[in-house]
């Protein structure tokens, strides 16, 4: 049944003051950590009361759960409209690297928490982040099957090779946050994807060709 007029008005705001909350959740959780990080400072960021956090979240992990969330599904989006409707499997598995590795650079605060500091922190949650890293673990591997349909590349484990790339982006991307002496990420992704497309057989020039697409 859908929604009263009533009930579209008043789900408005409380969508608001969620997304406030979250907001405030990531500067925090980049801040001060996982631990660190209390709902007290959280609630007071976003100018809700604690009981008014309690509301949308039973707790701090199923808040830094839902953050992660949110921040995934802006990810993929801006990869997904960076790749548009680019039909070269191996140009759209380029353009995705890129575009991952620029919104991060240009959002610190959003790399620093998905990657940084909501990772290790108890069994509970990581279990339950599992599932997002599987996302972008399927979305680097449906292009890599449709490199292989197009015979871009000889037929591959794909699920094995999407977990190898998005490993290797990690590392890379958590060298860059951790160390202060780390060059820029955006002149590192060049030879890695450059690495990563000649493991699977691709020309390592093709990956520069999608170097000025910027869809992020």
């Amino acid at each position: 049944m859908p929604n009263s007029p009533s009930q579209s008005t008043n789900s408005a705001p409380a969508a608001a003051t969620r997304e406030r909350i979250l907001d405030s959740a990531a500067s925090v959780l980049a801040e001060r950590g996982y631990h660190a990080t209390s709902i007290d400072e959280v609630a007071g960021r976003s100018g809700v009361s604690k009981g008014g956090f309690y509301f949308h979240f039973p707790s701090k992990e199923a808040m830094t759960v839902a953050l992660v969330e949110s921040l995934s599904d802006k990810l993929v989006r801006r990869v997904e409209r960076a790749m548009g409707a680019e039909p070269q499997p191996d140009l759209r598995l380029a353009i995705a690297m890129h575009a991952l590795v620029r919104t991060f650079a240009r959002q610190r605060t959003l790399a620093t928490v998905v990657l940084v500091n909501v990772v290790g922190q108890g069994k509970s949650l990581d279990k339950r982040l599992i599932p997002l890293r599987e996302r972008f673990a399927g979305l680097i591997q449906r292009e890599l099957e449709g490199a292989v349909r197009a015979g871009v590349i000889a037929p591959l484990d794909t699920g094995l090779a999407s977990r190898v790339w998005l490993g290797a982006l990690h590392e890379v991307l958590l060298h860059w946050l951790t160390n202060a002496g780390a060059p820029p990420v955006e002149r590192v992704v060049d030879d890695l994807g450059a690495m990563l497309f000649r493991g699977v057989g691709i020309p390592a020039e093709r990956f520069a060709l999608a170097g000025g697409v910027d869809g992020a």
